[in-house]
């Protein structure tokens, strides 16, 4: 499964409900970037990295991947191969 990791926008960590689910490690940290979009909607931002083999996978079947989450219903997301923020060249590469 991919791992949520760290960048540099990110303004807040979520984290585990308990202390018992970070130890199990079922619930990891989570860094994100939390802001309001032109309009005003809220929105939460994360950066996930593949294992070699996940990526390997999306290679050979295409491109596809699969999405997840918790609840009744799936809420609107959007997932991108692409850096969401605007940076001067030097930062794209160190990114």
């Amino acid at each position: 499964m991919a791992d949520g990791i760290p960048f540099p926008e990110a303004n807040l960590v979520l984290r585990a409900p308990t202390p018992e689910d970070a130890a199990a490690g079922t619930v990891c940290d989570l860094h994100v970037h939390r802001y309001r979009d032109l309009d005003g909607n809220p929105q939460v931002l994360s950066k996930w990295q593949l294992s070699a083999e996940e990526l390997a996978e999306v290679v050979r079947t295409g491109g596809t991947i699969w999405f997840n989450c918790w609840g009744g219903t799936h809420p609107p997301i959007w997932i991108s191969g692409a850096d969401p923020f605007v940076r001067a060249p030097a930062q794209a590469q160190e990114a």
